[in-house]
């Protein structure tokens, strides 16, 4: 095996830059391909995909190519009369990946970016200016005795593994949209982690990054749940003021030729502060209340003549409080009329088959759905309080309003709450080649969204959305 060492010496070195430098390609067998480039003690391998993705939606989501299903249109409005079609870059992606061996240790730091962020200045009428992201940013301590102590940003504990529980065999769909599929748990964020993996059994402990999703209808004025961001932040985003990190427990199965299997708890401190000087309702205060959940993970290869031909996949998360989790993003948590915090019983599922017929063919299909429990109140004037309230005016969800303006479609009265998101989706992925050069692959993918509301005062709204999209990618090796 073969690589560059910058310990080489000075001579070889110039000569590579001679040549560099004048335009003049290297020979094929002078060049590097393994993938990987050694710097002193340290093995550095690039990590990225160049990808251009197109995507059409029977609905506008005024969306790139992470798609927001919780914000499905109503039938009826001026977004579920216009379809939607967008070209895009911004799903490339660009990373390092260093690995290091010290007395037995191995020290591994991972950092990816890709550019699905929008600044206050990006635009698409002509240059399409979009800022880079961080998607991940972290470093393990990988120990001789299996175990492992792993920080930074990183998939969350509660994304189900391949095999083990180790970083870098999450199972995470081969979806093109960059949102992936309803019912599948994840998230990217700061976590320290704990590991202990064995042959068969292992074990993992996270603590993470606590956000809290809220949302509620006839608010008490007197409470408080967090604030724009500030210092390093973004001002135009609301952040929950949070008690503690979220803690993840799993534990994993890998009995020899029988797949992964997982179980998996998440414990979450949920809080507001109800701000009273006067003392007319029992002083000011900070309340809390525990969400969290369980939850399954199974990841089962079937093999034919020691080929992967066929995954089967499933998991799911059930408990209170758990919305973020998911991938259509639905509430955490709403409020009771005495200003307390609820946090709302959620369940998310998915089941998923990814076929392999040929070496160069992947096919995949997922179905999965994600609720949000119904968890209203009344206050003392008798309106309905909370989420999902049956005293919710919904008549107008399902209108088309007259636009505020030429960017403004509006509605009429709209107070639905969103009670479940179904989908399915059917796609594939064909290698035009595969080598020590990277991987160059086309695919498409058509999925059918349903979002549902609680009922209300005029009605039950509903939206469907559906999506083709084709993707054209170059991975590096």
């Amino acid at each position: 095996m073969h690589r560059l060492d910058f310990s080489a010496r000075r001579s070889a070195s110039a000569v590579v830059a001679a040549l560099l430098v004048s335009g003049l390609a290297l020979p094929a067998a002078a060049q590097d391909t393994t993938g990987t480039i050694r710097y002193k003690a340290v093995t550095l391998a690039p990590i990225g995909a160049a990808v251009g993705d197109l995507i059409w939606r029977s609905r506008n989501l005024s969306s790139d190519i992470g798609s927001p299903y919780q914000n499905i249109p109503f039938d009826g409005t001026t977004n579920a009369k216009t379809t939607e079609y967008r070209g895009t870059g911004r799903h490339s992606r660009l990373g390092l990946i260093a690995d290091a061996h010290s007395d037995g240790d191995t020290i591994t730091a991972v950092w990816e970016m890709d550019f699905l962020a929008a600044g206050t200045t990006s635009k698409s009428d002509e240059n399409n200016g979009y800022p880079m992201r961080m998607r991940q940013a972290w470093v393990n301590l990988g120990m001789d005795n299996g175990t492992s102590l792993a920080a930074g940003q990183m998939w969350s504990l509660l994304v189900t593994n391949k095999k083990g529980v180790n970083l870098r065999s999450e199972q995470v769909p081969m979806t093109i949209d960059a949102q992936y599929a309803v019912g599948y748990d994840w998230a990217r964020q700061g976590e320290l982690r704990w590991t202990k993996n064995g042959a068969t059994v292992s074990y993992a402990a996270s603590i993470e990054g606590a956000q809290t999703s809220f949302s509620a209808k006839n608010v008490p004025s007197n409470i408080v749940i967090g604030q724009p961001g500030g210092s390093q932040l973004n001002s135009l985003t609301n952040y929950s003021t949070d008690l503690s990190p979220d803690a993840i427990a799993k534990i994993a199965f890998d009995p020899q030729g029988m797949g992964h299997w997982e179980l998996k708890a998440l414990g979450r401190l949920l809080r507001d502060r109800i701000v009273d000087p006067t003392n007319a309702s029992g002083g000011s205060r900070s309340l809390t209340t525990l969400g969290g959940g369980v939850g399954y993970g199974v990841w089962f290869p079937v093999m034919s003549n020691g080929r992967d031909v066929v995954d089967l996949l499933s998991s799911g998360l059930v408990g209170k409080g758990i919305g973020r989790y998911g991938t259509s993003q639905l509430i955490d948590a709403t409020i009771d009329s005495d200003g307390s915090m609820k946090p709302i019983k959620a369940a998310h599922f998915v089941v998923g088959i990814e076929a392999h017929p040929t070496r160069k063919v992947d096919v995949y299909s997922y179905e999965g759905v994600e609720y949000a429990d119904r968890t209203s109140f009344r206050d003392a004037s008798g309106r309905g309080v909370g989420y999902g309230s049956p005293l919710n005016v919904v008549s107008g969800c399902q209108v088309e309003g007259v636009p505020s303006g030429p960017f403004g479609p509006t509605s009429g009265t709209c107070n639905a709450d969103n009670r479940a998101i179904w989908q399915a989706s059917l796609g594939f992925w064909y290698r035009l080649k595969k080598s020590a050069v990277g991987t160059l692959q086309w695919g498409m993918e058509y999925s059918r969204t349903v979002r549902e509301t609680w009922s209300g005062v005029g009605g039950e709204p509903r939206g469907t959305e559906n999506m083709v999209l084709s993707s054209f990618r170059y991975l590096l090796p």
